[in-house]
């Protein structure tokens, strides 16, 4: 509990707080309610239904209510979103010793979990929070965002570091940093991955895109923190020097950098034999799973654990121990000695990546079955369809998350980039048919979707997974 003064000290009589709440739905009676205008609703709206449910207080960044119409305190911020993370940590006050955050367009998922599986490697007691949900030795759960909204993120945080994890890895979108719901988290250190196309129906152009994903380095994580900083991409490039422009502490990782240096990947039977420098000593290992993209996220958890301080020489030491995350170019045998491969991506720059891996190592041709998710950015369909076509010898469109949009639309839109391309929008079907079109040496790549168990149809959300349906068919096919 809290003393609203403690919020606000202009509030001279005793107000307790026993809690806060977002949505006035979920208010209890003592809670403080924040007041928070969002994309279809606005909390003042929803005020008085708080108050009526039991709300002691509220929060807002309206001005022109008057507090006297009301029976509760009143109290103005403008800029609610980032007072509703300061208030967050002051109920739930206890965190990890180490958090460490990682953003970027791709590859946050796969480095997140690779940090977390290097510091379990290590014996060190660590938990993961991102779009696989949260995980650590006590915990295992979903979310409903990438990066839970302030409220739900530090009573998370709370519990793990009350269940004994010193260590936290942390997926930081860019609606989280753009919406404040990391501000009052004190980050050890941060890594950015790489940049592209995405989210431009929130940000509108990869300019804003671009300058909220650095405003986590620049503005949120402290100035004697470590930037990890993967280097490979220009934009990597450009965050790196405008860093260190503004003397803040950069680590680049990748080909021709000074932290941990990519000198050769040779590919063997065995996996990729990787060779780097570590501020100049050598290291060898192999990574007997990782595509080249992956290799990347691979090292960037590799320097996330280093500058989270542990030993560079047992960090180097247990990656050849590391595993597939799921969902992200996930290798499923099929029964006629072909490969059927599962992977989230769901932007250009991300299908290119793991088309460009697969063509490179095929021997036969190339499948792919994708769709693109409806109510988000529009612009990348066509663009998709463009990777789509450059790299693959048959495709297939079908449904990923439509949501509210028409299926035939979104499919249409892809076609534009890949105007050969079959569509069958029903997900099962477009997979089976893939898989019918594969035999030995060839290549199905089922994109968009990786991990994730349901499909998002208009109001509906279906129990769905790409992977039961590979695997039932390939049964089926067995009998």
């Amino acid at each position: 509990m809290l003393n609203l003064c403690t919020i606000d000290s202009s509030i001279t009589k005793d107000v307790i707080i026993s809690g806060i709440q977002n949505n006035s739905k979920n208010i209890k009676k003592g809670d403080l309610f924040v007041a928070i205008k969002g994309s279809s609703k606005n909390g003042v709206n929803f005020i008085n239904e708080a108050i009526d449910s039991g709300a002691s207080a509220v929060l807002t960044s309206d001005k022109t209510l008057n507090s006297s119409d009301y029976k509760v305190p009143i109290i103005f911020d403008e800029n609610p979103r980032k007072k509703l993370s300061e208030i967050s940590k002051l109920f739930f006050p206890n965190t990890p010793e180490i958090i460490c955050g990682v953003t970027g367009t791709n590859g946050k998922t796969s480095t997140v979990d690779f940090l977390y599986q290097i510091w379990t490697l290590l014996d060190i007691n660590a938990a993961r929070i991102g779009t696989l949900g949260v995980k650590s030795k006590e915990f295992n759960f979903e979310t409903k965002n990438t990066t839970p909204d302030p409220i739900d993120l530090h009573k998370i945080i709370n519990n793990l570091s009350l269940s004994g994890v010193s260590h936290l890895a942390l997926e930081v979108s860019s609606h989280a940093i753009d919406q404040c719901r990391i501000n009052s988290i004190d980050f050890n250190s941060a890594c950015f991955t790489n940049l592209s196309l995405d989210h431009l129906d929130y940000h509108n152009s990869l300019e804003n895109y671009s300058n909220v994903k650095f405003s986590l380095f620049k503005n949120i994580l402290p100035m004697d923190r470590a930037s990890v900083i993967c280097t490979e991409s220009k934009e990597g490039k450009d965050f790196s020097k405008a860093l260190k422009l503004l003397n803040k502490k950069t680590m680049e990782i990748g080909k021709n950098s000074e932290f941990i240096n990519i000198e050769s990947v040779k590919k063997y039977d065995s996996g990729n034999e990787v060779e780097i420098t570590f501020q100049g000593e050598p290291f060898k290992f192999i990574l007997g799973f990782a595509p080249y993209f992956q290799i990347l996220n691979i090292l960037c958890a590799a320097g996330l654990a280093i500058v989270s301080g542990c030993n560079y020489k047992e960090v180097f030491s247990v990656l050849e121990k590391i595993e597939p995350v799921k969902g992200r170019y996930e290798i499923i045998k099929s029964n006629n000695y072909s490969n059927i491969i599962i992977d989230y991506a769901h932007t250009p720059e991300a299908l290119s990546y793991v088309l460009r891996d697969i063509k490179k190592e095929s021997t036969g041709k190339v499948v792919l079955v994708f769709g693109c998710g409806g109510s988000r950015d529009q612009s990348k369909r066509p663009l998709m369809g463009r990777v789509a076509e450059k790299y693959c010898d048959e495709i297939i469109i079908t449904n990923d998350n439509p949501r509210d949009e028409d299926p035939s639309l979104i499919a249409d839109q892809i076609l534009k980039g890949c105007p050969k391309a079959r569509v069958i929008l029903d997900r099962a079907e477009a997979i089976k048919c893939g898989i019918s079109k594969i035999k030995n040496n060839d290549v199905l790549l089922i994109a968009g979707k990786g991990h994730e168990e349901t499909q998002t149809i208009g109001n509906h959300i279906n129990p769905f997974s790409d992977r039961d349906v590979i695997r039932s068919f390939c049964e089926a096919s067995n009998e």
